[in-house]
């Protein structure tokens, strides 16, 4: 018989872990989470709200020579729109240019280094009364030539002229506004810019109605006439000048009244040059845009009175909407470039993507009025029932327009902000020269959609710029080396 075997104890079994349950966060918890996106919001929106209203205002300067050309004659209406449009297409780029202080100032103070802001400030403006030059030499040169190209007779083409002697000048103080306007904005000290603006609306109305209609205003007025007969459109530009200057006066006194600080170094050649660097994109983008829209207005013009009428009224209330959500562009320019300075890659995430959403929520509020109420909006601009009726369809499309203009517009400022201009400057080059012009053209003609299809292209592109910008602005948010830093 085989000896017996004593059976082994078993081995106790090991008990098995619980999977832990993934606690749910607790009020508490969740407040604490999203306190950051609430500070954030708050102070993007108090940056923002000044400089959306100064825009508003800068537009409204433009409503009130348009108002007061048209009490001067059809000559002088068509002349006065003619002339701004020359201005500002002279000027665009060199004013886009020196925005690239919004990402240099901001990113220095974000980094504790007021005295490179500073000298940052000093080198903007001294660029700016060097690029005033060519801007200003663009204007005397091309206004002539691209006229009579245009077709446009020789009444109106004199006014243009006599309009642009007049406000050719206040190129100089146009861009060292820029200039001034970007640095107290990364000062966070945006309230001067409002109160220059509100200065010059104040100053303008008077001002050009005296200088357009001279004895005939102060005899209207109930002031005693005193021999001065008016300069028609050369008074609207001068008054434009003068109110130019008045803006630049009220942000030096503003900037005069911050304390200057003891560590900011001369400016340098070197700094100019890096100005430049990171701004010509800027002004490109700017290009970019601006001319495809110059590009549609002039196609809407071909489908007749009524539609280029309707296309108008279109333009300027998406224009008024869209103010708001440039002064938002600016405001999270700055504060990207705060937080790319101090080196904090989730707080320049989180500037960015909370100024996006903001600027996208108020256009859906905008996209809802022209959706719900074209027909009412077009009224307040004009009275002609065939501009009306034109307006309403391409205010219905507006309302997807508007959506993706904000979207774009702020994306851009905080790829500005976060240093990443050429990015942004080749996105805007195919985002509104390769897809939206072309698709405006193929549906506007192609499928002879008529203005309905220039609307619906610019959307692409704008739709194309914005959606990718954002993308880019996801990527380019983990870098957080600041331009200050070079």
């Amino acid at each position: 018989m085989p000896a017996q075997q004593t059976p082994a104890e078993p081995t106790p079994a090991r008990p098995t872990p619980a999977r832990p349950t993934p606690a749910e966060p607790t009020p508490a918890e969740s407040t604490s989470a999203l306190r950051p996106v609430r500070a954030e919001l708050r102070a993007t929106l108090s940056l923002a709200w000044p400089l959306a209203l100064s825009f508003g205002g800068n537009q409204l300067l433009g409503l009130v020579d348009t108002a007061v050309a048209g009490r001067l004659g059809a000559t002088a209406i068509a002349a006065t729109g003619l002339g701004a449009s020359i201005y500002f297409a002279c000027s665009i780029l060199a004013i886009g240019t020196l925005m690239a202080l919004d990402p240099v100032a901001s990113q220095a103070l974000g980094a504790g280094r007021t005295g490179r802001a500073r000298q940052a400030l000093r080198e903007a403006v001294r660029l700016a009364v060097v690029l005033a030059v060519p801007s200003t030499v663009a204007l005397a040169l091309v206004h002539g030539p691209s006229l009579r190209a245009a077709g446009v007779d020789e009444a109106t083409r004199v006014e243009v002229g006599a309009y642009l002697w007049a406000r050719g000048p206040s190129i100089v103080a146009l861009l060292v506004h820029v200039a001034q306007r970007s640095y107290l904005q990364a000062r966070h000290h945006a309230r001067p810019v409002l109160w220059g603006t509100i200065v010059a609306n104040l100053v303008n109305v008077p001002l050009s109605i005296l200088l357009a209609f001279g004895d005939r205003a102060l005899v209207r007025a109930g002031l005693p006439a005193v021999g001065f007969d008016g300069w028609g459109v050369f008074g609207l530009g001068l008054a434009s000048t003068v109110v130019m200057v008045a803006q630049v006066a009220v942000l030096w006194v503003a900037l005069r009244g911050l304390p200057a600080p003891e560590d900011a170094p001369p400016p340098t050649l070197a700094g100019v040059r890096s100005l430049l660097r990171v701004g010509w994109p800027i002004g490109l983008a700017h290009l970019f845009e601006g001319t495809t829209f110059v590009v549609a207005t002039v196609l809407a013009g071909g489908f007749g009175a009524a539609v280029s009428g309707g296309h108008n009224v279109a333009i300027q209330l998406a224009s008024f909407t869209f103010t708001l959500c440039y002064g938002l562009g600016a405001a999270t320019a700055v504060r990207v470039g705060h937080a790319v300075g101090r080196g904090d890659p989730a707080g320049t995430r989180r500037a960015g993507l909370v100024g996006v959403g903001t600027g996208v929520a108020i256009m859906a509020c905008g996209a809802t009025a022209f959706a719900l109420a074209p027909e009412g909006l077009a009224r307040l601009v004009s009275s002609s029932p065939e501009v009306i009726a034109a307006a309403v369809p391409l205010l219905r499309i507006a309302a997807v327009f508007q959506i993706f203009d904000g979207l774009q517009a702020v994306a851009s400022g905080a790829l500005r902000g976060a240093g990443d201009t050429h990015g942004a400057m080749r996105l805007a080059l195919v985002g509104h020269w390769v897809v939206g012009l072309p698709v405006a053209v193929a549906l506007a003609f192609g499928l002879g959609w008529g203005a309905r299809g220039l609307w619906w292209g610019l959307t692409a592109g704008l739709a194309f710029a914005g959606l990718t910008m954002l993308a880019r602005f996801a990527v380019v948010s983990r870098r957080t080396r600041a331009l200050a830093e070079g």
